[in-house]
């Protein structure tokens, strides 16, 4: 506990004292660091960045998870092979069984939205600084706490947490939510982390009586928090609902105190591909991981990033909003050029529409098609819900120039369940 109690004080100093021009200099001080080292020590990196400038870091060939995955081996600088490290972690899910490692290695799946699943590879001393950090920048008040943490899996990483003050508990999600309430109930946590569509079943439970336990702090993570549903949460519970974006490739941005969803730029270093509409994507560098390196790797999502500083004094930037994925971006016609509809504006078109919707999903199956899935309430006229959808769509895409589109809407019970992440935007 002295080594990670080291890393949460440097944590902690870090947020305070790295302003922009320091930050900046913090980071390429790190990746000059960093980026020798990974060409001398990774098989890929070092074939990848042939002929490149290695000082130019900010410019160097980007990566993403098709590369990494085929190239897993020479990728990571121990040489693990793929197989080895999906093995065991398949194992750990299947027997619900997560403390064997891989060697001193934790290893871990991502959820794979995208139909391929990607491997991480944390050393411990790249475990203690993820729970010094991740303690650092959560706990805003340093006293005893009782974290309750729902996810797909558990990991060596998430059990690491605990301590003299801090209790955490881990909530499977792969079993029954009902006697998890009771278990709730009685443990009584400070703060819930769980993913967004856990939260709502925890608000709808809160609401029948079953959960009578009310935290005094709810963290939202591994998918995309809509703000629809936030404003729900918030509303019912009566405090501000946080969130941890945080992938395969990196702990990215942490809600602080103040409520703002702040990049953690003293561990990711993010460059931006703009992609219109106030939209980009991240290219993210990790400053200080080694076993698996991550340098120049494009991830698939959408964001939204804040222009004004946050009230809360630090200079790290501030996402807006994580809009999804960027393989779910629509496209229609509008005026002879192939036009982008980003998934927010068509979710939005859907929630402003009519009341009685409950849940909903679009897919595009081709460019100038909609197929929109709806659950509506039992009391709800079908057709005066499906005009008032259809008017929506035709009024946001006209806001685009889009005219010429076939859009089909159906109604049906729709159940994302609590595994699986909830993409209710589709680019098939």
């Amino acid at each position: 506990m002295l080594i990670t109690g080291a890393y949460f004080g440097r944590a902690r100093w870090r947020w305070q004292w790295l302003n922009r021009q320091r930050l900046r200099d913090f980071q390429a001080a790190k990746a000059q660091q960093l980026i020798p080292w990974v060409a001398q020590h990774s098989a890929f990196y070092r074939q990848h960045w042939q002929g490149h400038d290695l000082r130019d870091w900010r410019n160097l060939p980007m990566v993403d998870k098709r590369l990494m995955m085929a190239n897993f081996r020479e990728f990571n600088t121990l040489e693990v092979p793929a197989a080895a490290a999906f093995d065991l972690a398949q194992q750990a899910e299947q027997e619900r069984d997560f403390v064997p490692r891989l060697g001193d290695l934790t290893v871990g799946l991502s959820s794979g939205t995208s139909g391929h699943r990607g491997l991480f590879l944390l050393s411990p001393a790249e475990q203690l600084l993820w729970v010094g950090t991740i303690l650092a920048r959560t706990l805003h008040h340093i006293k005893p706490t009782k974290i309750a943490f729902f996810l797909r899996a558990n990991s060596n990483l998430y059990q690491q947490l605990g301590g003299r003050l801090i209790q955490f508990r881990y909530f499977d999600l792969t079993q029954a939510l009902e006697p998890q309430l009771a278990m709730l109930n009685t443990y009584q946590p400070t703060i819930i982390v769980a993913p967004p569509g856990l939260l709502l079943q925890l608000l709808a439970a809160a609401q029948n009586g079953k959960l009578t336990h009310r935290p005094e702090r709810m963290i939202s993570v591994a998918d995309a928090l809509a703000p629809d549903e936030q404003t729900q949460l918030s509303t019912f519970f009566g405090i501000p609902i946080e969130q941890i974006y945080q992938a395969t490739e990196g702990l990215l941005a942490i809600s602080c105190a103040h409520g703002s969803l702040h990049i953690q730029e003293d561990l990711v270093a993010l460059d931006f591909e703009d992609l219109g509409q106030g939209r980009v994507t991240p290219y993210v560098t990790d400053l200080w991981r080694r076993t698996q390196p991550i340098i120049r790797y494009r991830l698939n999502d959408v964001l939204r990033l804040s222009s004004q500083a946050c009230s809360c004094g630090s200079s790290f930037k501030v996402i807006e909003q994580i809009e999804g994925r960027r393989d779910d971006i629509c496209y229609f016609t509008a005026h002879g050029q192939r036009q982008a509809m980003f998934p927010d504006s068509l979710r939005r078109a859907i929630l402003l529409a009519h009341p009685a919707i409950q849940e909903y999903q679009i897919i595009q199956p081709a460019d100038d098609q909609l197929q929109v899935r709806l659950t509506i309430t039992d009391t709800a006229d079908a057709t005066l819900v499906s005009t008032a959808v259809e008017q929506q769509i035709q009024r946001q895409l006209a806001e685009y120039g889009c005219s010429a589109y076939h859009l089909s809407i159906h109604f049906a019970a729709i159940d994302y369940g609590t595994l699986n992440k909830r993409r209710r935007v589709i680019r098939q």
